[in-house]
Order: C-alpha cells, then structure tokens, then sequence
C-alpha cells in the first residue's frame, strides 16, 4: 500500500511518498502527478521518497522527470532513499536543499 500528500510552495511541487512502491500501485500515483503538472503547468517536482520502501524499480520517477522536461522543468529526489536512482536522477538530502538546489527560494 502506499500513499501520498502534495504542497506547492515556491513554484516547486512536493510529493511526499508514505508506505511501498511497486509496479502495481504506482499507476495511481502517476495519473494523479501527471494531472497535476499538466493542469498546473508544474515545471518543479521534488519527490521525498524519506518515508518509502521501494520494492521493486518501477517507471514512475523516469515518467515524471520526461514530462517535465517537455515542460522545461526539472525533478529532484529527496530522502535518505535515493542509492537506487543516483545515477538516473539527480538527488538531495532534504527538501530544504531541493529548494536550494532549484534556486527558488
């Protein structure tokens, strides 16, 4: 089971992830995201992945991170979670230094 909560703040959105990622139930977060950043025109996206269990590699980061950069934006990964997509995607520690990071606050 996972879940999720959103917060736009500073033109960047937060999706904090809660519970199991597999390739099962990432479906529904992804329509959910990409709704969001296409209605939005989201061009930041940090996922904190702090309080995830990844069970098995899905496609649900590499999705997002192409759609934003159809947007000309950018998505982070934040969270002590991230060894399994360092070398995809870029990563920080917190959400404070995505922030940093983006230049937007």
């Amino acid at each position: 089971m996972i879940d999720y909560n959103t917060e736009f703040t500073k033109g960047v959105l937060f999706v904090r992830l809660f519970g199991v990622l597999n390739r099962f139930n990432k479906e529904d977060i992804e329509d959910d995201i990409f709704e969001i950043i296409k209605e939005g025109g989201i061009r930041y996206l940090v996922f904190n992945t702090e309080n995830l269990e990844i069970e098995e590699d899905t496609d649900l980061f590499l999705n997002c991170d192409i759609l934003l950069k159809e947007n000309d934006g950018k998505m982070l990964l934040c969270g002590n979670n991230n060894e399994i997509y360092a070398d995809s995607f870029e990563c920080t520690q917190d959400e404070l230094s995505a922030l940093k990071l983006l230049s937007v606050c």
